[in-house]
């Protein structure tokens, strides 16, 4: 399977087609920002999504409603358009929102970059959901489960045979999930909120942030070296603050009951979740490493 790292460079090296003078155009569309489905920058991402969904409905009012629509011999599917501007979305289905875009008269050549740093960009779990290719939508199946997202928490709790049990079977490619304030050794005692949604510090643990396995060094059952692939809000290598490649201090390992972790500086730690059988990334339309 391909590497994370090559999957964050499809991000920040995306190229979508565009009409330009009259002409279809392949037009750099990085991807290179951070978007979560809450807080302002999402906000203004779905006023913007109102406005694109206003210029399509005035082509046609059944677009808007359908949960797939053909427009001038290409297919798109509603909800992929939607996950481009809450951070879920893969590259492939930016691409077809931008192509879409342009088509519709929402975006063009000169607005096509601030267009993609300002209202499309990836948050943690859809960076992690895209490359195992799970819960995105496609012409049979455009509305699937998990579309709308995954927390890193539902991760962890989707299959617990999948979770990492030795050092030595942690692969690039899983799943490295945050924990911190984890509660009598066992990540599954989840941290409780009161009446007012506020977390209650002292019930439980948060899984804050997933991202995943780059690469990994270990021996002796220990870890040495853990690099992640992720999105984060973060400063980033690519120069934005989403898709990103890094190491992460690694203090020691150790084991809640049966799973491993790897200990970080403070009180945070990452726990490891291998693939659903089957994934793989949801790779843009022409993809090439070396961009």
């Amino acid at each position: 399977m391909l590497i994370p790292k090559a999957y964050a460079d499809a991000y920040a090296n995306l190229q979508s087609r565009m009409i330009v003078d009259g002409s279809w155009r392949s037009v750099n569309t990085p991807i290179i920002n951070y978007l979560q489905n809450s807080g302002k920058q999402v906000t203004n991402a779905q006023n913007e999504l109102g406005k694109f969904r206003a210029k399509l409905k005035a082509k046609n009012a059944s677009f808007v409603h359908a949960k797939t629509f053909n427009f001038q011999d290409y297919d798109y599917i509603n909800q992929s358009i939607s996950r481009t501007f809450v951070g879920k979305a893969t590259p492939w289905e930016i691409q077809e929102t931008v192509q879409l875009g342009s088509l519709i008269g929402v975006i063009n050549s000169e607005n096509v970059r601030v267009y993609c740093d300002k209202w499309i960009g990836v948050d943690c779990g859809g960076f992690v959901a895209a490359y195992w290719g799970v819960g995105v939508p496609h012409m049979a199946d455009p509305d699937p489960a998990g579309a709308t997202g995954f927390s890193p928490r539902s991760f962890w709790n989707e299959d617990k045979a999948r979770r990492r049990t030795s050092v030595t079977a942690i692969n690039p490619g899983d799943a490295a999930i945050f924990f911190k304030d984890v509660k009598d050794n066992n990540p599954d005692i989840m941290k409780q909120r009161d009446s007012n949604k506020k977390l209650i510090s002292g019930t439980g643990s948060e899984a804050f942030h997933i991202g995943l396995v780059n690469s990994i060094d270990t021996s002796g059952g220990t870890i040495s070296r853990v690099e992640i692939a992720e999105s984060s809000g973060a400063s980033s290598i690519y120069g934005g603050n989403g898709v990103n490649v890094h190491e992460v201090k690694v203090t020691a390992a150790g084991t809640s009951g049966a799973y491993v972790y790897a200990q970080l500086s403070n009180n945070d730690r990452i726990y490891f979740v291998a693939p659903p059988a089957g994934a793989g990334p949801e790779m843009p339309y022409r993809y090439a490493r070396n961009q």
